[in-house]
C-alpha cells in the first residue's frame, strides 16, 4: 500500500486500472482493489454536460396541465 501512495502521489490522474496496468509493466505486484481500500480517487476535468447557456431560451411546457386520453391528441 506505501508503493500506490507514493505512485498515486507522483500521477494522481491515474485510476485503479490505469494504475494496475502500469504496475504490471513494471513487473510490480498490485491489486486493484487496494487503490479502492485507500479511497483514492484520480483528479479529472469533469464533463460540463449538465450547464445550461445562459442565451439560450427555456420553452415552457405547454401540456403539463392538459388531460390526454386518446391516441393523437397531441
Amino acid at each position: 500500500m506505501e508503493i500506490i501512495g507514493t505512485h498515486f502521489l507522483e500521477t494522481p490522474w491515474y485510476g485503479s486500472r490505469q494504475m494496475a496496468r502500469f504496475k504490471k509493466r513494471n513487473n510490480l505486484p498490485f491489486e486493484r482493489h487496494r487503490v479502492r481500500l485507500m479511497r483514492l480517487v484520480p483528479i479529472y476535468q469533469e464533463p460540463k454536460t449538465s450547464k445550461k447557456h445562459p442565451q439560450h431560451k427555456i420553452c415552457p411546457y405547454l401540456l403539463r396541465n392538459a388531460v390526454i386520453n386518446c391516441p393523437n391528441q397531441v
